[in-house]
């Protein structure tokens, strides 16, 4: 009966895969529950984050990192022109310091892939693109003000703005992710197994998310010699959120004798 249950799980997830009227969200917690049938940590917690979301931009798969465009938004206008509100694009190198080191031109994904759906289709509604805030934008807005220091004109907000293809590029490639897991869990099966060890399903995990190369060597088994596919992967360095480290430094400039900046040159600044 278990068995059973698994193989449904198997075909289950990947129809998800193939099909994109069916949830991903309900796909990865199938993955969620594959992997605690198999016993494998891994399978677990990648499709937990997947769903849940990932801590910080750090923890991130690459695949969760999309280009995006700078955007401010300000008021300009004196009392014989009237105000007027403008968005604008900009680049990294136009924000102040030490926010230029730290915030471009690529969005870190961070929500669960719920979210992601929904940003999808907010941004479909919204001519093709969505607005997505920047951590600790509200301080890089009050420097640029300080700095610019410009009559009339007062910039209010700054973020990213995100195509749908680069969400659908994500939620698409998070379905290729299911269809291999499910091909290398049913590459490596044995023919009269139908549940996989948790070695399996963590070596497919390293294989489908990390992309890590497969290495066939033979190996005794329990139920006697057989072979089995071991995997090399790459560890992902570990650090400080980088939102944490220019939280740290806005804070830094902004109270050590009020705001003080350093020389930042607008050129080509113009409303």
């Amino acid at each position: 009966m278990a068995k059973d249950r698994v193989s449904r799980l198997l075909d289950e997830i990947e129809q998800a895969s193939a099909d994109t009227s069916i949830s991903l969200a309900d796909a990865l917690r199938k993955c969620v529950i594959l992997g605690g049938r198999a016993g494998s940590t891994q399978l677990r917690d990648w499709a937990t984050r997947e769903l849940k979301g990932y801590g910080t931009p750090d923890e991130l798969p690459e695949y969760r990192k999309q280009g995006a465009v700078l955007m401010v938004e300000a008021f300009k206008g004196g009392p014989f022109t009237g105000v007027a509100k403008v968005t604008q694009q900009i680049g990294p190198h136009q924000l102040p310091d030490p926010a230029d080191k730290h915030i471009g031109e690529e969005v870190p994904l961070v929500g669960g892939i719920g979210e992601l759906e929904s940003y999808r289709v907010q941004a479909k509604a919204n001519n093709g693109s969505i607005r997505l805030s920047i951590p600790h934008a509200a301080m890089a807005v009050q420097l640029m003000n300080h700095e610019l220091q410009v009559p009339g004109q007062q910039i209010t907000g700054l973020f990213w703005e995100l195509s749908e293809s680069g969400i659908a590029g994500v939620l698409d490639h998070v379905r290729t992710i299911l269809a291999e897991l499910v091909a290398e869990i049913r590459a490596g099966l044995p023919d009269d197994e139908s549940i996989p060890s948790p070695a399996l399903a963590d070596q497919a995990v390293n294989v489908a998310v990390h992309g890590a190369k497969r290495v066939n060597i033979n190996t005794a088994q329990a139920a006697g010699p057989g072979s089995h596919t071991v995997t090399a992967t790459q560890g992902s360095p570990e650090g400080r959120s980088l939102w944490a480290k220019i939280g740290a430094a806005v804070v830094g400039v902004a109270t050590v004798g009020g705001v003080v900046v350093a020389v930042l040159q607008w050129q080509g600044w113009g409303f």
